[in-house]
């Protein structure tokens, strides 16, 4: 349950704004890093197929699909629930900013380039 907690915490907490296909397009092939109130991080990595992967702080790996629906973007993770936040647009590779996750707390977001861990990615193993 820690590791759909750490999806449905993201799924409040990503992304607002005009410009909703550029921040995800411009995550593909690269990392968005939320880092919690308490320092432990955890990696997304999101497809133009509309799939994503996510690499939890305790270690585990998540696979699931992803929808932008008008200014919301929505995560439903491979058997768990859907959760919805609000999309923030005109994010590019370098950019870190500040949301409120699901719980109330603020989180940190960044788009890193690249893709540290190469298993996140879609494809469960």
């Amino acid at each position: 349950m820690k590791k759909l907690a750490a999806v449905a915490a993201f799924g409040v907490a990503l992304l607002s704004g005009a410009a909703f296909a550029d921040t995800m397009e411009n995550a593909y092939g690269n990392t968005i890093v939320i880092t919690y109130p308490n320092g432990a991080s955890a990696r997304y990595h999101f497809n133009a197929d509309n799939t994503f992967g996510l690499h939890a702080p305790d270690g585990s790996r998540v696979m699931g699909v992803y929808a932008i629906e008008g200014d919301q973007v929505c995560l439903t993770p491979n058997g768990g629930e859907r959760a919805c936040t609000g999309y923030v647009g005109g994010k590019n590779v370098g950019d870190t900013w500040t949301q409120t996750a699901t719980d109330g707390s603020v989180i940190t977001v960044t788009i890193e380039a690249g893709r540290a861990d190469s298993h996140a990615h879609g494809h469960a193993h």
